[in-house]
């Protein structure tokens, strides 16, 4: 890694960082700057803007997010075992996590979790590019095993899947309410995952 691409990451590391705990909205350019041990005219150098840094970063990370999920599914779905897609994707990031350079894995879920808080015009277009179609196949491959359950029904089960996820994997350091950290994450997302899919069956059997 050449010297500018070590000062980017530490940039990276120190905007998810604050993005984290204070949102895009209460992060500072400055902080970020004062973190990074950079001052910031580096980081418009190397970002830009702050909104600019923001999609960077998170382009960044879901690249690293969508590979290690991928990896994963394509594993799980050798077993034909639905509990497994849902499970093994759920714990890739925690259980898979290559690079720490920029984040770990669960600090890359905690600044996801936050980035659904943020304004839709912060984050469609990266979302968008970046992170929705990793996600739309394993949704696809999951809906598989329910090919009769109502799409309305699994826009909510989906709903309560990421809310239910996220309160286990993104509340340590980064927590957001408050809330203690859950200990034993991966024992928790499987349990996770085989309520959902005994979720998942009793709609399909209505």
């Amino acid at each position: 890694m050449s010297k500018s691409d070590d000062t980017k990451a530490q940039i990276m590391r120190a905007a998810i960082l604050q993005f984290t705990r204070l949102g895009f909205e209460g992060a500072a350019m400055r902080e970020i700057a004062n973190e990074a041990n950079v001052n910031i005219g580096l980081i418009r150098y190397h970002f830009g803007s702050k909104s600019d840094l923001y999609r960077d970063t998170l382009a960044y990370v879901s690249e690293q997010y969508n590979a290690v999920c991928l990896a994963a599914l394509a594993t799980a779905r050798q077993s034909n075992n639905v509990e497994e897609l849902i499970y093994s994707w759920l714990a890739a990031p925690i259980t898979q996590w290559q690079d720490s350079t920029v984040a770990s894995g669960e600090e890359v879920l905690c600044f996801l979790n936050k980035m659904g808080y943020e304004a839709p015009e912060l984050t469609r277009d990266v979302y968008e590019s970046h992170y929705s179609y990793a996600l739309s196949e394993w949704q696809e491959a999951v809906q598989a095993h329910f090919p009769t359950m109502a799409r309305t029904d699994w826009l909510w089960c989906l709903t309560c899947l990421r809310g239910m996820y996220f309160n286990i994997v993104a509340h340590n350091d980064f927590t957001l309410w408050g809330l203690p950290a859950i200990r034993g994450k991966e024992p928790a997302i499987r349990r996770l995952a085989a309520d959902t899919v005994a979720l998942l069956r009793t709609y399909t059997a209505r």
